[in-house]
């Protein structure tokens, strides 16, 4: 009996400082994340009430008209079902205020998910048709699906960008944040394929990775109209083993330079601005800012030497001029100084006398 007492007391203990962790980050949160986790809270509520959640959650047949349920493509994002769902939403998105907010501030925070929501929707949606185009299945018309799954797969590809060399602690493995996305995708495909998740989960991971690589490769502002993160650590080729990074980019600059051509997309121009009070500045868009200051101080190292180089090769004439201390004195100068003579205690100053005349004493 001391036993099983003792053990509750562990097991309400360990509640108690999960509760008041939850409760002090969401204390700390700013209100995007606070106004985010109480939608999902109270969206999962709703769900209970009958009929709500099929108004609520995305119908791929239902976006379309006469219905035209737009709205679900924001509040599919947000409405859970299952209370453990509703529970990691809320971790990760404190865990994603914690860290990425600070860093782009509430505002872009807050469009970042909006576009993860709403892009996860739309094509999950799309695929849904696809679908339902190719085998005639009415169930894929009017199946319902809903979730911050796309969402979350958004934020673990900017955990990528922001931390890629950071090791993830409840590995053994020796996994790193940059592996994180393509671990996530692998364990979806296999769930999803031996039956345990449904297919469409793996569908919203797939259109969620995508999205967010898209937007913080291309178009996130980065300040000073620098769009996207253009590093090679954030490549599309990164989010696979090495083996297959060679040709999965060559695929990618191909399908990329098509998209260009195509005016689908525009390719970055790298710019040079120099015309900061240091010596020089180099600015290249999409590159990391410790990246860009080693590029700036190799620049400002380079310029340094040329100067000192320059200066030694170089004499500078002397600024005495020629009548100074070091320049030849002419005879004619010696012989127009004054001369003074001593005559019994009394100064006497001749000028213009020549060198040799005496004077009697």
């Amino acid at each position: 009996m001391a036993a099983i007492d003792f053990d509750r007391l562990k097991f309400y203990s360990l509640e108690v400082l999960f509760q008041a962790q939850i409760s002090k980050s969401l204390g700390d949160a700013s209100v995007v994340v606070k106004f985010s986790c109480v939608t999902v809270c109270l969206l999962y509520c709703l769900s209970f009430i009958p009929s709500v959640y099929s108004v609520l959650a995305v119908t791929p047949g239902f976006i379309i008209p006469p219905h035209f349920r737009v709205w679900t493509l924001i509040t599919g994002g947000f409405i859970e079902y299952r209370i453990w769902n509703m529970l990691i939403d809320i971790g990760v998105l404190v865990l994603c205020g914690q860290l990425l907010e600070p860093l782009w501030g509430a505002l872009e925070f807050l469009k970042f998910v909006l576009i993860l929501d709403v892009g996860t929707s739309l094509i999950t949606s799309a695929v849904c048709v696809i679908a339902y185009v190719a085998t005639f299945d009415t169930h894929m018309w009017f199946l319902q699906f809903s979730g911050m799954t796309g969402i979350l797969s958004g934020m673990i590809v900017a955990f990528k960008q922001i931390k890629p060399e950071q090791e993830l602690s409840l590995s053994s493995l020796g996994l790193r944040v940059k592996h994180a996305p393509s671990v996530v995708v692998l364990g979806y495909s296999v769930l999803c394929i031996v039956g345990i998740l449904p297919i469409i989960l793996l569908v919203m991971v797939l259109s969620g990775t995508l999205i967010g690589w898209v937007y913080l490769r291309f178009y996130q502002p980065r300040g000073k109209g620098v769009k996207g993160d253009l590093s090679e650590s954030f490549s599309c080729a990164s989010f696979f083993p090495e083996a297959a990074q060679a040709p999965v980019s060559t695929l990618s600059t191909l399908v990329f330079n098509t998209l260009v051509r195509l005016k689908v997309c525009h390719k970055p121009v790298r710019t040079y601005d120099v015309g900061a009070p240091s010596a020089i500045t180099i600015s290249l868009p999409g590159m990391d800012p410790a990246d860009a200051e080693r590029r700036r101080q190799k620049a400002l190292k380079a310029l340094n030497e040329r100067l000192q180089k320059l200066e030694q090769s170089t004499s500078w004439p002397s600024l005495d001029g020629p009548e100074g201390k070091d320049g030849p004195q002419s005879p004619s100068a010696v012989d127009e100084m004054p001369e003074i003579v001593v005559d019994q205690g009394t100064s006497k100053r001749t000028e213009g006398m020549p060198n040799s005349s005496s004077v009697p004493t």
